[in-house]
């Protein structure tokens, strides 16, 4: 399951980023986004981008397009 198909509220666990330019899995593991992760989807913008996640006690802003390339497995 990809992270931009979670419904709000719903939380998963991240299990892979290998699909993401290098580049931004970079910047994204810095802000704690990387394997072995709990996340929960906050919610989503009024056109479905961007979306709010909250890993741990953080909260971030992803685009959709990246979502899509992160997969996750449902808690």
């Amino acid at each position: 399951m990809k992270l931009s198909t979670l419904g709000r509220g719903q939380s998963a666990r991240i299990t892979s980023v290998h699909h993401v330019p290098a580049s931004v899995r970079h910047r994204l593991a810095v802000m704690g986004v990387i394997p072995g992760t709990g996340v929960e989807l906050v919610r989503r913008a009024p056109l479905g981008d961007p979306l709010q996640i909250r890993l741990d006690s953080e909260q971030l802003i992803v685009r959709r397009d990246v979502a899509k390339l992160i997969d996750v497995e449902v808690l």
